[in-house]
């Protein structure tokens, strides 16, 4: 009988790297022979009408507005993340508290739960940290229980006292422990007491030809050529830097996000600049891009796959030891930059050496994966 698998993940929604480490993870998962099912676990639902209330609390307080997306507004702007999620990614019906939890989980009859991957440890981006040291399982010794490439985000610990007791507690029940950061393995050393092997984002567990199977090439937009940016954290010192090296390539820029992601009335009118672009476009980006410019983790990862010269710009604010930790093994650190001071003719022009890279990605890759198999038999 196939074993039954589970993997609890952050909620997917509009972030194109954490849907795509979902579903390289569950991929690799079937592919070695199990039965996988991701865990729809969501924040809590805020209805619209305390949304508007907040409208209101807000203008009182700091005599500005500031408009929530509506229910019926964020069905539209994720339509294609939604359609993605719906046909390549194994997904539980939606999951709000920790009793939904724990109650599904003893409906189901998993074999093993898999945490991982992304910042699943990092409390300002998961909901209840606690469900991803998976409390709600704590009287289950049947269910085996393994993290893959989990990340903490950041280098510096960020429980108190009482709650690293209660988190030294729960990781002593897993079986298997893997985390994405170098800086990850010293913090479960120094900090829980565990030695936590060092594993690859799932994203690398798949070629870049995989990807490309998602979808029809011709089927999707224009070719695009130049410079392809994907920024999260947008202000003037990174467009600053963009357009230097705009200006250094002659290379037009292009982007795969949407125009607008804050909304200027409490009504949206126009949605079309409002909505994400597909995932399969987002892919295809890098694919097409002369040269890719990024302050995104993933962003950085698929610059990789596809082969492509790149620059990411640091994103303390979300973390930097994720850059340091991947770009650091693959001989790559020069790629980061700071300010617009740390780049020159040098560093745009030079060529990577992708032939070598390419050989300790499959090193690396064939390490993670003997990991993810030990770890669930």
């Amino acid at each position: 009988m196939t074993k039954k698998i589970a993997i609890l993940t952050q909620p997917l929604h509009v972030n194109f790297g954490g849907t795509l480490q979902a579903f390289a993870l569950q991929k690799k998962i079937v592919e070695l022979g199990y039965e996988v099912q991701t865990i729809n676990y969501q924040w809590k639902k805020i209805s619209d009408l305390k949304k508007i209330f907040s409208v209101a609390k807000h203008k009182i307080l700091s005599n500005k507005f500031a408009y929530p997306f509506f229910d019926k507004e964020l069905r539209v702007l994720r339509s294609e993340h939604t359609r993605f999620i719906t046909s390549n990614i194994n997904y539980s019906p939606i999951l709000y508290s920790v009793k939904d939890l724990k109650k599904y989980f003893e409906e189901n009859n998993f074999d093993a739960v898999v945490v991982g991957s992304d910042q699943v440890w990092r409390v300002a981006y998961s909901p209840r940290i606690e469900s991803f040291f998976l409390d709600f399982l704590t009287d289950n010794n049947k269910i085996r229980k393994v993290a893959y490439s989990a990340s903490f985000g950041i280098e510096e610990w960020q429980f108190e006292e009482q709650k690293t007791y209660q988190i030294k507690a729960l990781v002593s029940g897993f079986n298997a422990i893997s985390v994405r950061e170098e800086s990850a393995v010293d913090i479960c050393r120094n900090y829980l007491d565990l030695e936590a092997e060092h594993t690859l984002d799932p994203t690398l567990l798949l070629e870049a030809q995989d990807y490309l199977r998602l979808f029809d090439l011709e089927g999707l937009s224009e070719k695009r050529e130049g410079i392809f940016t994907y920024v999260l954290d947008k202000d003037l010192k990174k467009k600053n830097m963009i357009d230097a090296i705009s200006k250094k390539m002659n290379k037009k820029i292009f982007m795969n996000q949407p125009k607008n992601n804050i909304k200027n009335s409490l009504f949206i009118k126009d949605f079309e600049s409002y909505i994400y672009p597909s995932i399969e476009n987002w892919i295809k980006a890098f694919h097409e891009a002369d040269f890719v410019i990024t302050d995104s983790f993933h962003g950085t990862v698929f610059s990789i796959i596809f082969n492509k010269p790149f620059i990411s710009i640091v994103n303390q604010e979300r973390g930097a030891s994720r850059f340091d930790s991947l770009l650091g093994e693959l001989n790559l650190s020069d790629r980061m930059v700071n300010n617009i001071n740390d780049i020159n003719d040098e560093l745009i022009n030079s060529r990577i050496d992708y032939e070598s890279i390419n050989n300790k990605i499959i090193e690396l890759r064939e390490k993670s994966l003997g990991y993810l198999k030990r770890s669930l038999i």
